[in-house]
C-alpha cells in the first residue's frame, strides 16, 4: 500500500520535474527496465517510478530514509553503494548522490559492475563549485527575506539525500559570514569533500560514452522543504524557480543544476 506519508507540495513539484526528466532520458520511461535508485532518499520518486512500471531497487546508506520510503510502499533497501550487489542492471539513476560517492574511483568500477552493456549512468547533480558571487548573493538574500517573513523556516544543517549530512552551514560563534561565495562554500563542507561538477564530468567521460551534459536551475530547491507543506508553499516554491530561471535565460545568474547520462560502452 502506498501514500501512507503525505509529502508537501513543493517536494511533489521538484519530483514532478526529475521525474519527467527520468522519463525523457530512459527508454520507454523505464518501463519494464530493471533501474536501480542510489541515493532513494524518502522514496518519492522512488514510488512514482515503481507506478510508471519500472522494475526498480531503490537503496540508500540511511536506515531513517529507507523506513520513511517504505512506509510509502517502497520496498528500499539500507546499502552503501559501493557495498551493493547485485545482478547488472539497465540503468543506474543516482539521485543527488553521486557527488557523495568516495573514492570516486571505485565508484566507476562498481558502476561498470552494475550496469549491463549498453546500459545507462544517470545523475540528477548539481555544480556546486560553479557559483560565483552574483548567484550566491541573489541566493542568500532570497532567503533571509522570505526567513524574514516566515514565509521559509530557518535554514538549519539537515540530512542530504541518503549519503551523510551538510556540515558547515552556519558559522559557531557567530553570524554567517558576509562574503556569499565563502558562505556558500562553508555551506558545502562536507567529510569526504563534495565531488564538483568537472570531476563529475570527467570521471564519467573518461569511462564511459557521456552525451552533453545538461545545465538547469537548482537553488530553488533547496527551499522545497522548508516552505508551508501546502498550497502557499507551492506557489512561492514555484515561483522562487520561474524567477531563477528567469535570471539564468537573462545570463545574470549561474545554472547550479546538473544533469548527467552517460551509455556503458558494449565492448
Amino acid at each position: 500500500m502506498t501514500g501512507r506519508v503525505r509529502t508537501p507540495g513543493a517536494i511533489e513539484v521538484e519530483v514532478d520535474e526529475v521525474q519527467a526528466w527520468v522519463r525523457r532520458v530512459i527508454p520507454n520511461g523505464g518501463r519494464g527496465l530493471r533501474v536501480l535508485e542510489v541515493g532513494c532518499g524518502p522514496g518519492v520518486l522512488a514510488g512514482r517510478l515503481i507506478r510508471d512500471g519500472v522494475q526498480l531497487t531503490a537503496i540508500d546508506s540511511s536506515e531513517e530514509q529507507v523506513a520513511e520510503a517504505r512506509a510509502r510502499g517502497v520496498p528500499a533497501i539500507v546499502s552503501d553503494f559501493l557495498a551493493f550487489e547485485a545482478a547488472p542492471f539497465d540503468a543506474v539513476l543516482f539521485t543527488r548522490s553521486l557527488h557523495h560517492i568516495a573514492p570516486l574511483e571505485a565508484g566507476i568500477a562498481k558502476i561498470r559492475a552494475l550496469v549491463r552493456p549498453g546500459g545507462l549512468v544517470v545523475a540528477d547533480e548539481f555544480a556546486h563549485d560553479d557559483i560565483d558571487a552574483v548567484t550566491a548573493a541573489w541566493f542568500w538574500d532570497l532567503q533571509a527575506v522570505l526567513e524574514a517573513c516566515g514565509a521559509l523556516a530557518p535554514d538549519v544543517p539537515r540530512r542530504h539525500h541518503g549519503h551523510g549530512e551538510h556540515r558547515g552551514h552556519h558559522r559557531q560563534g557567530g553570524p554567517p559570514t558576509a562574503d556569499p561565495v565563502l558562505r556558500w562554500r562553508e555551506r558545502h563542507v562536507h567529510e569526504p569533500p563534495l565531488h564538483g561538477a568537472q570531476t563529475m564530468i570527467s570521471a564519467l567521460q573518461g569511462a564511459f560514452e557521456l552525451r552533453a551534459p545538461e545545465r538547469c536551475p537548482y537553488l530553488h530547491r533547496y527551499f522545497s522543504d522548508r516552505v508551508d507543506p501546502g498550497e502557499a508553499g507551492t506557489r512561492l516554491f514555484l515561483r522562487a524557480r520561474e524567477l531563477e530561471l528567469l535570471r539564468i535565460t537573462q545570463g545574470l545568474l549561474v545554472p547550479i543544476g546538473l544533469r548527467l547520462v552517460a551509455a556503458v560502452r558494449t565492448a
